[in-house]
């Protein structure tokens, strides 16, 4: 099996020694230093270890004390980031070099300029914990001007789209190629580095490899328990795992002028028009006769006239289990001026409890746009009607998934609301429920509430569920997590009851980026996995499939994956059963067939997350989001 490149250069000697200029924290306020702020460290000072104010250069009353790289890791990656930021600027030139971002600033440098934006090189000092190395990872990014933004020649810039305006499946060889260029041309301007007086350091020409597993391939399980490596093909050929919708209406509402498009749609799901979809009865058991399908005509999508259609359908359906289908000029994708109405209108069914499936014009216009979205269409129906298309098959049995999400409101002095709620399915994805876990405007209110509401959903399912696995994307504080594994051990008892406790967290925007080199694609296998630490993996949830070389589609990088708590130890292989259950629940997406990117758990709370800041950027009203369909699909 070939390793995996990744872009994480390793320098020459990771035993180097830098120079911090530190003044005591007792007996000074912070200074005051240009590009990098002053941290706060503990650093011996000949005398003893004590906390000060720590820059990369000389500030008022500060002494030059040399430290290890090896006892000052975080130090050191900043001393790196100094000591090429300087050089890069002295080579390259001042306004061609930049410092981006303000956590973990990355160094920038301007490769090719263009009227839409410019594309950069990256460059991030790094410790890569598994070899033990100091190193740099080496990225391609591109900046549009707000002017084109999201334009089709923006986005071929930023090798996301083709020279044709296609998704680009190149996209892999592309970005390597940027990187060997910027290897190529700039990496002897800046290296070698110094650090000390004494000590150059030099920088690998070739990327790392590193060892790489292969995950299992996900297994999907459909009615009476057949199983399938395919969505699509399992389902079609037996059925959905849950397909008895009883009593179910279809409400098509559509403008005047878009009737006829809105008959497309309706034969379109009911299998009449493509070869690529059978319709709904022959898929999802759901059958479409004059009795269970109707039409209302809506005048515009006015906030009252919305209203007045959804009111009318309520009342006309009663208890029948319903979900309109809208047809609008407009969709979600479009910029804010033209799409508000589409948060009103989801927002105005919501609120009554209802998920409606909203498709736009243009799509069931262009007819070869609609045969390839037909069937994801009818999968958001059948889904959002209580049915359950499949699940996968799962590693850990009676595990819960909560999938955490945030939406904070920010003002100008801070965080003027937070929000936070939770997607609870289990390890073969089965959607459970949603809720909200805190919503104030009190900070310390809010980790009070949304400490206490995790603590609740353990409580709630502590008979069901024997573990349970927290999924997010950003940090939740340790103690927090501790108190929460409280909860569950003093729920668990008996032999079944295991009692296990773990948090993990995904960060799709990461800074690695990793190429398969013996295939021609450059791209990894998807279900591969990097380990860059005892805690931390690379996981490409899509990537090539295992039947074939064939890139067929964009495929994007891996996903960083980190386990942020666990109440026992882990060994490796158990590490590996939790990443299996995630790469599983990426395959559990009923938003679309092969929609496969992220587990639900982190998928759908990203969402929920934009519903309800768009529904408070359009000033509407809180909604209870806690009901047991998937309305955000």
């Amino acid at each position: 099996m070939s390793n995996i490149a990744i872009n994480f250069f390793a320098l020459s000697r990771s035993d180097f020694c830098f120079i911090l200029h530190c003044s005591p924290c007792a007996e000074a306020g912070r200074p005051e230093v240009a590009d990098f702020p002053a941290v706060r460290r503990e650093v011996f000072d000949g005398k003893e270890q004590r906390e000060h104010w720590t820059t990369m250069q000389p500030h008022p009353n500060s002494k030059a004390i040399r430290c290890s790289a090896n006892d000052q890791v975080h130090a050191a990656l900043q001393a790196l980031r100094y000591a090429i930021l300087e050089k890069a600027r002295n080579t390259v030139g001042q306004s061609e070099v930049r410092l981006y971002g303000s956590i973990r600033p990355r160094i920038e440098i301007t490769m090719t300029s263009f009227k839409e934006g410019v594309q950069c090189a990256t460059l991030q000092p790094y410790y890569l914990k598994k070899t033990s190395q100091f190193g740099i990872l080496v990225d391609f990014r591109f900046h549009p001007t707000e002017e084109y933004h999201k334009t089709i020649r923006a986005l071929q810039l930023s090798l996301s789209l083709d020279k044709n305006g296609q998704p680009n499946r190149n996209h892999y060889v592309d970005r390597y190629e940027q990187i060997s260029k910027l290897v190529h041309h700039y990496f002897p301007m800046i290296f070698p580095i110094t650090l000390d007086s004494n000590q150059e350091i030099q920088i690998e020409s070739m990327p790392m490899t590193i060892e790489h597993e292969l995950l299992d391939r996900k297994h999907y399980i459909f009615a009476n328990r057949k199983e399938s490596t395919s969505q699509f093909m399992g389902v079609k050929n037996f059925g959905p795992l849950n397909g008895t919708i009883d009593n179910l209406h279809l409400y098509f509402i559509y403008k005047k002028e878009h009737h006829s498009l809105s008959r497309d749609l309706f034969r379109a799901l009911r299998g009449d028009t493509f070869r690529t979809f059978e319709g709904m009865n022959r898929i999802f058991n759901v059958p479409l006769f004059n009795t269970n399908v109707h039409g209302i005509a809506i005048k515009g999508f006015t906030p009252s006239e919305i209203k007045r259609v959804r009111d009318k359908i309520i009342s006309n359906a009663q208890a029948t289990e319903l979900v309109p289908v809208v047809l609008t000029p407009f969709n979600r994708f479009d910029p804010p001026l033209k799409n508000r109405m589409y948060w009103h209108l989801k927002h105005a069914f919501l609120s009554k409890g209802i998920p409606i499936q909203v498709v736009a014009s243009d799509t069931v216009a262009n007819r070869n746009v609609l045969k390839w979205s037909t069937a994801s269409i009818g999968l958001q129906i059948f889904a959002k009607s209580g049915g359950t298309p499949w699940k996968v098959r799962a590693r850990t049995e009676r595990c819960l998934i909560v999938g955490v999400g945030q939406s904070h409101k920010p003002s100008q002095t801070g965080i003027d609301r937070y929000f936070a709620y939770s997607i609870l399915v289990d390890s073969s994805g089965v959607f459970k429920e949603v809720r909200v876990l805190a919503e104030t405007r009190d900070e310390g209110r809010y980790i009070d509430e949304f400490s206490q509401s995790l603590k609740k959903i353990i409580f709630d399912y502590s008979e069901t569920f024997s573990s349970f696995v927290i999924h997010s994307t950003f940090t939740i504080r340790t103690n927090e997590l501790q108190a929460i594994a409280d909860v569950l051990e003093s729920q668990s008892s008996g032999p079944n009851c295991s009692g296990t406790f773990v948090s993990l967290k995904f960060n799709e925007r990461n800074s690695f980026f990793g190429y398969a080199m013996k295939h021609n694609s450059l791209v990894p296998f998807e279900s591969t996995v990097l380990e860059v630490s005892d805690d931390e993996f690379l996981v490409w949830f899509e990537g090539l499939q295992y039947n074939s070389s064939t890139v067929r589609k964009h495929v994007g990088g891996p996903v960083h994956v980190k386990f942020t708590y666990t109440s026992r130890p882990l060994n490796r292989n158990q590490k590996m059963t939790y990443l299996q259950d995630s790469l599983n629940l990426s395959g559990a997406n009923w938003r679309g067939f092969n929609a496969k990117n992220l587990p639900v758990s982190v998928y759908y709370a990203n969402l929920i997350a934009r519903y309800l800041k768009e529904f408070d950027t359009n000033g509407l009203p809180t909604v209870d989001v806690n009901i047991i369909k998937p309305w955000f699909l």
